[in-house]
This record gives C-alpha cells, sequence and structure tokens, in this order.
C-alpha cells in the first residue's frame, strides 16, 4: 500500500475508534510507524487529513453500493447487502466521532449528510420502487416518507448525547435496520428475507 493512502487508513481508523479531538498527527504517525514531517509531505495538517478519511469513506461506500447493485438477484437481496455492509460500518464507527465531528467541525459534518442526502437516499427510494415493482415490498407504501423516518432515526442514533459505546450502536442499528426492512417486505419478501437470514 502507498503510504499515503496507509497515512489515510490509519487516521481514519483512529478517528473512528477515539475520536477527533485528541488524536494528534503524533498519534497517526506513530500507529503508521513514519516521522511527523513524512505526513506532512502528503497532508497540510489535521483537519486536510480528516477531510481526506471522509472522501475515502465516501468512495467506498459509492463502489460498495455499486457492487451490490451488480451481484444483487431483487431490490431485498440487494438491501439486505447494504444493511450488512451499514451495521458493520456502525461497530467501528465510535459514537465520539459523530458528536466531536458536529461540535468541532460543523461544516464537515453537514457535508457528510448532504453525501448521505445524494447516495443512500436516493439509493433507498429507488430500491423500494423496485422491491415494490418485483412484489417483494408491499404496495401500498410511501416511499418518502418511509425513507425520511428512516433517515431521522439514523440521525438520532449517530449523534444522540444517548449513544454510549459502538456496541449499543451496533445494535441499535441492527434492530433499526430490521424493523425497516420488515415495515417494507410482502408476505412473499418476508418469506425470501427468512431464508436470507438463515
Amino acid at each position: 500500500m502507498h503510504i499515503k493512502k496507509h497515512i489515510l487508513k490509519e487516521a481514519q481508523e483512529l478517528f473512528f475508534s477515539f475520536g477527533i479531538k485528541y488524536i494528534t498527527l503524533d498519534d497517526v504517525a506513530n500507529k503508521c510507524g513514519i516521522s511527523k514531517n513524512t505526513i506532512y509531505r502528503y497532508y497540510e495538517n489535521k483537519g486536510d487529513l480528516l477531510n481526506k478519511t471522509i472522501l475515502l469513506q465516501v468512495e467506498e461506500l459509492k463502489t460498495h453500493l455499486k457492487e451490490i447493485r451488480s451481484t444483487s438477484k431483487n431490490a431485498l437481496e440487494e438491501l439486505h447487502q447494504f444493511f450488512e455492509y451499514i451495521n458493520g460500518i456502525s461497530f467501528t464507527i465510535s459514537p465520539i466521532y459523530g458528536k466531536e465531528l458536529k461540535k468541532y467541525y460543523p461544516n464537515k459534518y453537514l457535508e457528510i449528510f448532504g453525501y448521505k442526502n445524494d447516495i443512500i437516499i436516493p439509493f433507498v427510494l429507488h430500491n423500494i420502487e423496485k422491491g415494490i415493482e418485483e412484489g417483494l415490498y408491499k404496495n401500498d407504501l410511501e416511499s418518502k416518507d418511509i425513507c425520511d423516518s428512516f433517515d431521522n432515526i439514523s440521525k438520532i442514533i449517530f449523534t444522540s448525547e444517548l449513544s454510549f459505546s459502538s456496541q449499543i450502536n451496533k445494535n441499535a442499528v441492527y434492530f433499526l435496520n430490521s424493523l425497516f426492512i420488515h415495515r417494507l417486505v410482502s408476505i412473499e419478501g418476508l418469506e425470501l428475507l427468512n431464508k436470507l437470514n438463515a
């Protein structure tokens, strides 16, 4: 792995695990086994490094969604794979990350929600419409209202002061995703969902 990408991945892991405020470039350098001066060859400062980790996560998300679309046989399998990916991410991100991002980097915080609105929400809306057409989802769904409700609850989970640990967040996200899918599926879809969960 190129040193620039290596620095980015290690910094991302530190920010996700311990938050942003108290992580220094010295911490990143130590984790990478390099000098701080090496970091400055590729990144201007901690803020620049944070910004690049966010962009990295966005690109990884886009790649994963593209993969899901190309490999899924139907809308339910597509959404199931998407939630497995989200559940995995929720376990790696400490609640403190979202709180500190919102407090100390509000512009970046809003930018992330902008990416979500541009990438995730259209994906879910399209998935719901696809699932209705396939008969795997109920045909009386108000796609946008359901998606908005899901989005609002997700925000609470990731930014609430009541979020104590990654494990609690993971459990909450898993529960929310499960409720969301069960709200969508038709009888035929439920039969397939039980097979996917088996």
